[in-house]
């Protein structure tokens, strides 16, 4: 193979509404418990990959900078897997992100998902089937399988890298959703995801956390087909706290959160306790927050968070679309 092959794809990130947190097998990102997601409308990353025979070494580009650190290493490892199964050139990766990458956001699960994506669009011999390529995101980045799906997605934990894959539970249409991520912070975060996954393994509430899973899986994905949000935002507010509470409570001790993250964590319970408005939070790994409506409560819900906390920025997600590949490149 002589010449270069390009491709380009975008993917939706997702915010898990049943957390994902904690590797059974980090090298496979095979993990403690499945999880149930919502894929995010306008947290999207946008991936070309170009196999160029004449390349020597890997190139990444991330919103327009090369990248020479760890992150461009986990891409380089993650293109050797693709690599070892296919044609053995190297690549020129450009990312470009529309929100802030490594916030708590889940950039690495919009990034793996559209990088997995351009590279095997860029060969020109068709996408493996839908279920395959969801296991290709996932050895980038374990949330990633959950964003190649749009709508509201399951992932399968299962015991090894076969059984361990996401699938749609609910397409984008289904439900009148909103998820307003608050940016309190554009940082980057002081423990890593995948270190956070590391100490988290070895936590003693683990065990209690993944006894009571089924029964909350069970609940979570039952709330989603009936369009029950208040019981959906009930187990989704208290799995956030409980993750939290594991992060936090860790050695090192992942604390995530900052003085206003807490302030829209009580604002929320006052909203819907004092005043009636239906809405919930939850929170990923970072500190920004993720305030869950229903589209008729919205407006309402904005207005108050930008009260509450004027200036900072609101991200408001739809349910998202499934991963696209595109004509035009970034490079």
């Amino acid at each position: 193979m002589s010449r270069e092959m390009r491709g380009t794809a975008s993917a939706c990130s997702n915010i898990a509404l049943i957390k994902y947190w904690g590797k059974a097998d980090p090298a496979d990102n095979i993990p403690l418990n499945g999880s149930v997601s919502m894929t995010l409308s306008d947290a999207i990353t946008t991936t070309t990959v170009v196999w160029d025979p004449s390349l020597s070494q890997d190139e990444i580009y991330l919103d327009g900078e090369r990248i020479l650190d760890h992150r461009g290493l986990r891409i380089s490892r993650f293109l050797d897997r693709i690599r070892a199964d296919w044609y053995r050139m190297h690549a020129r990766v450009a990312s470009m992100n529309s929100f802030p990458a490594g916030t708590g956001i889940a950039s690495s699960a919009s990034g793996f998902a559209a990088l997995a994506t351009a590279a095997f669009a860029a060969f020109g011999e068709g996408l493996p089937e839908q279920t395959e390529l969801t296991r290709w995101a996932r050895r980038g980045s374990g949330s990633g399988c959950r964003s190649i799906h749009g709508g509201f997605v399951e992932w399968i934990g299962g015991t090894d890298d076969a059984s361990s894959f996401s699938r749609q539970l609910c397409p984008a249409d289904h439900w009148d959703l909103r998820d307003l991520v608050v940016l309190v912070s554009s940082a980057p975060k002081a423990i890593s995801s995948s270190e956070g996954h590391r100490i988290a393994g070895r936590h003693p509430f683990m065990a209690a956390r993944q006894a009571e899973l089924p029964l909350c899986m069970l609940a979570t994905k039952g709330a989603i087909a009936s369009r029950d949000f208040g019981t959906l935002g009930a187990i989704v507010e208290h799995e956030a706290l409980e993750v939290q509470g594991i992060m936090m409570s860790g050695q090192p001790c992942a604390l995530y959160m900052q003085p206003a993250t807490l302030a829209l964590l009580h604002a929320v319970r006052s909203w819907r306790e004092d005043d009636g408005l239906p809405v919930y939070f939850t929170l990923d790994a970072g500190p920004n927050v993720h305030i869950l409506c229903e589209g008729r409560d919205a407006p309402a819900v904005r207005e108050r968070i930008e009260a509450l906390v004027p200036g900072l920025a609101i991200l408001e997600n739809r349910p998202g679309s499934p991963v696209r590949v595109h004509d035009a490149h970034l490079l």
